[in-house]
């Protein structure tokens, strides 16, 4: 059985390496998405076979992917290892939220590794053109795909391919459920299909399930512009084009605002339940106010970013020689520290602190320990008693309550 890999032409059809018996392998494969004559993997036509059928022991099987898992190493040098566990997790959306990832000069082919939010294997893929690829998983599975490692080949080689692909199976303990189960596989190979059962409903079902696809990937910070597909949204299915490849110039400006991006990201080292830890901050936008300065930042915590508008007052690092940005650090540090939740929605209960958009004295009200990074510093900030602590109130008045009845 053949695996269909999402997408239009940058994506092929490879067939699945046999892992449960010494059979053939078979020259069937599922229809996939028209690949222009021409493009298929191997440089063949779309009608030829890809892969020869053997009657090769498992264990024989094995043993060739894993020498030609080797040579793939020696002679792919964009990729330093093509070991799963040691190549680099990188993130699909980068800082800017577009998806852009750095594919070397010479690159014919990859294999790439889809992960989810919390790192898990989520499915793997043949790609001619990776940026492209990434595009087209993420826009099928934005709650899937997080993160991906990847395999960058200077030959289109599909022997090779389906090598990494099975050696990458046999160190994680077996195929991922994108690959291994057929609802899932459909999933990231095909296009959403809208789910219309009248003919007549299909053009309506699929524009709605753009919509929502789009609504989702926006949510994830995604800045990267997404068009359906007007004949499949005719069919009731959805998926977007594909982005037109970047010129030099666009290569160099997107290359300087990385730079620009990295210059207003700092890094910063504490110490998170007796552990090192370290979380990245990016100052998207610094205003004056009367009162101060309002920053709008980014903050990134064990590989998930979250945004966030803070006012940080005068009386904060006027009187102490501080930067208003070293507050803002410190305020971070000293909320990851007490595991404040960094996203809220809705309407929030009076136990919830507004972490999306509030004033450094309304921390300052909620954590009496919090001139604590003050003194740490070798300063001394007004301590309690100068807020009413509206969020302590019922406590307070309980514990009254309990000493007037000596309990």
């Amino acid at each position: 059985m053949a695996d269909t890999l999402a997408g239009p032409s940058h994506f092929q059809v490879l067939p699945r390496a046999s892992l449960k018996h010494s059979g053939r392998q078979y020259h069937k494969r599922i229809p996939a998405l028209k690949i222009p004559k021409g493009r298929a993997l191997s440089g063949k036509t779309d009608e030829q076979v890809l892969f020869q059928s053997g009657a090769a022991s498992c264990r024989g099987a094995h043993a060739r992917n894993r020498a030609m898992l080797s040579c793939a190493a020696a002679s792919a040098e964009p990729a330093a290892s093509s070991t799963l566990s040691e190549l680099d997790l990188v993130p699909v959306l980068n800082l800017q939220g577009m998806i852009e990832p750095e594919v070397p000069a010479g690159t014919a082919a990859s294999v790439f590794a889809i992960f989810d939010e919390g790192k898990k294997l989520q499915f793997v893929g043949f790609s001619k053109d990776l940026r492209n690829s990434l595009r087209t998983v993420f826009s099928r599975r934005p709650d899937k795909a997080f993160f991906y490692k990847a395999v960058n080949l200077p030959q289109l080689d599909q022997n090779e391919m389906v090598a990494i692909r099975t050696a990458w199976f046999e160190e994680v303990g077996g195929a991922p459920t994108g690959n291994k189960l057929a609802m899932e596989r459909k999933a990231w190979s095909e296009p959403v299909a809208a789910g219309a059962i009248s003919e007549r409903g299909r053009l309506e079902a699929a524009k709605s399930q753009a919509l929502e696809l789009l609504v989702m990937i926006k949510s994830r910070g995604c800045k990267e512009e997404f068009v359906a597909k007007p004949d499949l949204l005719l069919e009731g299915k959805v998926d977007f084009e594909p982005a037109a490849a970047l010129t030099e110039e666009e290569l160099a400006q997107r290359r300087e605002q990385a730079a620009q991006l990295s210059k207003a990201t700092r890094t910063v080292a504490f110490t998170l339940d007796d552990e090192p830890s370290q979380f990245e901050l990016r100052i998207r936008n610094n205003y004056k106010t009367n009162g101060g300065r309002m920053f709008d930042v980014n903050v990134t915590f064990e590989d998930r970013e979250t945004t966030h508008r803070v006012i940080v007052g005068k009386e904060y690092y006027e009187d102490f020689d501080l930067d208003p940005e070293e507050v803002l650090v410190m305020t971070f540090q000293f909320l990851l520290k007490k595991k404040t939740p960094r996203q809220t929605e809705g309407m929030l209960l009076s136990s919830q602190f507004n972490i999306n958009y509030f004033a450094i004295s309304e921390v300052d009200q909620w954590w009496s320990d919090f001139v604590n990074e003050w003194t740490n510093i070798g300063k001394t900030l007004q301590g309690d008693g100068k807020f009413w602590r509206m969020n302590r109130c019922e406590t307070d008045l309980a514990v009254a309550w309990l000493r007037r009845h000596g309990k």
